[in-house]
């Protein structure tokens, strides 16, 4: 290699360097790009990356949100449903309870109204009862005192004879006895003799009377306490026949309810059980088809 050669191959050398140099001072100093936000652009991409970059977390957070309230409605949803579906039971058994509670409030009416009906027959007894004693024991009342009547007159007639004789001739005695005193004494002391035997006349007769008077009233207090006695055993006889009479109807009538009642409660029953059961199906059927439609 010649002397020029190498100066030249030294120069191109050293230019290629100085280029080198250069354009490593242009490429960092000149043609090195600033930070992106230096750059309204490189910012304007940097926000639609952020915004991107939000978007995706809020379509994340929107996610789980949407997952959230999806199973919160799931969830609200099963819980209305059961909810429906428990106060369909509730409906049902409350309805079912209405039904057997009419029944039952029909079956009370009727009890009760057959119950008045009763007392109402038995209050017409007892007015009829004593409107039949009242009039009975009038009736007797008036035979009582026929037959009185006629025991005073058949007793006067049976101690009208009851030493008569005696009694007829005490009394002539005695007035004889008067006429002496007033008109045949012929002294004090006549009138004092006549007056002692008529004292002893009169006496004699008392004591007959009282007798004959005793045994009379003995006779009409005896044979009188025997027709009251008949009196109160014909009328507790009648009253007892009523009595027994009303008592037969009242049970007969008591008997023919119960049977009606009893009648009525195999009808009540199977009125009961039979609208229960159709009311019981209607609400099945509506509770499963609304389950099904759910």
């Amino acid at each position: 290699m010649g002397k020029y050669d190498y100066h030249f191959i030294s120069i191109k050398f050293l230019t290629a360097i100085l280029l080198a140099l250069i354009f490593a001072f242009l490429l960092i100093y000149v043609f090195t790009p600033q930070q992106r936000e230096d750059y309204s652009v490189y910012s304007l991409q940097n926000s639609v990356f952020q915004f991107e970059k939000r978007a995706v977390i809020f379509d994340s957070d929107s996610q789980i949100s949407g997952e959230r309230m999806a199973a919160e409605k799931s969830n609200f949803e099963a819980e209305s449903k059961a909810r429906s579906f428990e106060l369909m039971e509730q409906t049902k058994n409350s309805m079912l309870s209405v039904i057997t509670a009419n029944h039952l409030e029909k079956m009370n009416g009727l009890r009760e109204l057959r119950m008045l009906s009763l007392d109402a027959k038995k209050q017409d007894l007892e007015e009829k009862e004593e409107s039949l004693l009242q009039e009975r024991r009038q009736e007797l009342e008036t035979e009582l005192s026929q037959k009185l009547q006629q025991l005073r007159q058949r007793v006067r007639d049976k101690y009208s004879d009851f030493n008569q004789q005696q009694i007829r001739a005490n009394y002539l005695g005695i007035i004889n006895l008067n006429l002496k005193i007033e008109f045949i004494a012929r002294n004090q002391a006549e009138k004092e003799k006549y007056q002692e035997q008529l004292e002893e006349l009169r006496s004699e007769q008392e004591t007959i009377m009282a007798e004959k008077n005793l045994q009379l009233n003995e006779d009409i207090s005896s044979q009188t306490s025997e027709l009251i006695m008949e009196f109160n055993q014909q009328y507790s006889a009648y009253r007892d026949q009523i009595r027994n009479q009303h008592q037969k109807i009242i049970s007969e009538e008591n008997a023919q309810i119960e049977d009606e009642l009893a009648q009525a409660r195999r009808e009540t029953k199977n009125n009961l059980t039979a609208a229960r059961q159709q009311k019981r199906e209607q609400m099945e059927q509506l509770i499963e088809k609304t389950k099904k439609y759910y």
